[in-house]
């Protein structure tokens, strides 16, 4: 077979895990880095089309997060954080902070995270930071 034709009899395929898994075709162009592959992941939470593992949401947020003010300024990411009402986003303020490779515990604490109240933070984090507007290019993405 020549090479044309071995690329015409191959598919791409994203899987995504509810309580059933579903199968979608993809295009080439749809391949995704892994920052946006997170958005992704925080897009279909958003339009109920992943009900989602809440430890694969929080994580999402975190890496996006770590990736995103890591090369904009880390200390706008902080000074974000501290803003955030503390009594509301408690949990989402801990998991946050921690960081990504710190330690264990955010395996065992699922029982603590609110997607919802987590989705609240994570889109207040780029309005505290004046970032707002690459959240908003994101999520519509």
């Amino acid at each position: 077979m020549k090479m044309n034709e071995l690329k015409k009899n191959k598919k791409l395929f994203r899987i995504l895990k509810n309580n059933k898994s579903t199968i979608i075709e993809m295009k080439g162009n749809e391949i995704q880095n892994d920052y946006q592959s997170y958005w992704q992941i925080i897009k279909d939470y958003q339009n109920n089309i992943l009900l989602t593992n809440k430890a694969l949401l929080a994580n999402s947020m975190r890496n996006i997060l770590e990736h995103f003010f890591w090369f904009i300024e880390k200390e706008k990411l902080k000074d974000s954080i501290k803003e955030l009402d503390e009594n509301k986003y408690n949990y989402f303020i801990r998991y946050i902070d921690r960081e990504s490779h710190s330690d264990f515990t955010n395996i065992c604490d699922m029982k603590e995270i609110n997607s919802n109240i987590f989705m609240e933070a994570f889109r207040e984090i780029f309005e505290k930071s004046w970032y707002i507007s690459h959240y908003e290019k994101m999520i519509d993405n």
